[in-house]
C-alpha cells in the first residue's frame, strides 16, 4: 500500500498542501473508510489537525473492542467518500482523551497522500423520508428492507435503525439484492459489505447505523440504469441550488 501512493501520479508530498487538505476534510466532515489489514472497517470523521501540524485526530467507534483492534494493528488505510478520492495510510494510532473527556485516535500527519477524481469514487446523497430509494436484501429469515443514504457507481451506503442483522457484520457477498428505482422498477444486483461502524442516537435513544454496499459483478444493463438514475439525480440537485 505504501509503495502504491508514494509511486502513484497523483501522490501529494508537501507538508503544508496535506495539513491544508486534512483541514479541509475535517472542516466538512467528510466521510472517511478506515480500513486494517486485519479487514477491520470504520467509517469515521477527522476531528482536527493539531496547531503545529504534526497529528491528526480522528473519531473513534463505539465499541471499544473495535478501538483497540485498530490501534493494534500496524497498517491502516484511509480512503474519502467523496467526489475527490483522497488516500493515506500510518502504520500506528493511539488513542487519546480530548479535552471534552472524549476519545480519539491520533496519528502523525502522513509524509504523503494520493489525491484523485474518479467517476467510481464520486457519491451521491439520494432522496430521504417517504421519497427514499429502498434496497432490499433476502435473507433466511426473510427479506430486509433498507432504505439508501447515498449511491455512487461503485456501491451504496444504507441506513440501519437499531440492532445490525448479522449478514450486514461480515465482509460477504449478499446474491439476489435489488433497488426500487423511480420510473424504472426493479433493478437486480449484488452486494458486498464493505463496512458499517458509523452511529448515531437520537435524543429518544433511537441508533442508526450507516453501512458501506459495493457492487459485486454489476450487470452492464444495471450500471447503465444506475448511471442515468444518477445523472438525472445530479440534474435535480443542480436544478434546486
Amino acid at each position: 500500500m505504501t509503495h502504491s501512493i508514494e509511486n502513484s501520479p497523483f501522490a501529494i508530498r508537501g507538508h503544508n498542501e496535506i495539513v491544508f487538505i486534512l483541514e479541509d476534510l475535517a472542516k466538512h466532515q467528510a466521510l472517511i473508510t478506515l480500513e486494517t489489514h486485519e479487514g477491520v472497517v470504520l467509517v469515521t470523521t477527522i476531528f482536527y489537525v493539531s496547531a503545529d501540524g504534526k497529528y491528526v485526530c480522528i473519531d473513534v467507534a463505539a465499541d471499544d473492542h473495535i478501538n483497540e483492534r485498530i490501534v493494534d494493528s500496524h497498517h491502516v488505510t484511509f480512503v474519502t467518500q467523496t467526489n475527490i478520492k483522497v488516500r493515506w495510510f500510518s502504520s500506528h494510532l493511539q488513542l487519546v482523551v480530548m479535552k471534552n473527556g472524549g476519545y480519539a485516535f491520533s496519528m502523525h500527519v502522513p509524509s504523503v497522500i494520493e489525491r484523485i477524481q474518479r467517476r467510481e469514487y464520486f457519491r451521491l446523497d439520494t432522496p430521504r423520508g417517504k421519497e427514499a430509494l429502498i434496497c432490499k436484501i433476502p435473507t433466511e429469515a426473510g427479506i430486509i428492507e433498507l432504505p439508501l443514504m447515498d449511491m455512487g457507481a461503485g456501491g451504496i451506503g444504507v441506513n440501519v435503525k437499531g440492532e445490525i442483522p448479522p449478514v450486514l457484520l461480515h465482509s460477504e457477498v449478499l446474491e439476489g439484492c435489488s433497488i426500487e428505482l423511480p420510473d424504472v422498477g426493479r433493478v437486480p444486483i449484488n452486494l458486498r459489505v464493505r463496512g458499517e461502524w458509523s452511529c448515531v442516537k437520537t435524543p429518544m435513544g433511537d441508533e442508526f447505523h450507516r453501512i458501506g454496499l459495493q457492487f459485486e459483478g454489476l450487470s452492464r444493463g444495471a450500471s447503465n440504469v444506475i448511471q442515468r438514475y444518477m445523472t438525472q439525480l445530479e440534474a435535480t440537485r443542480l436544478s434546486l441550488a
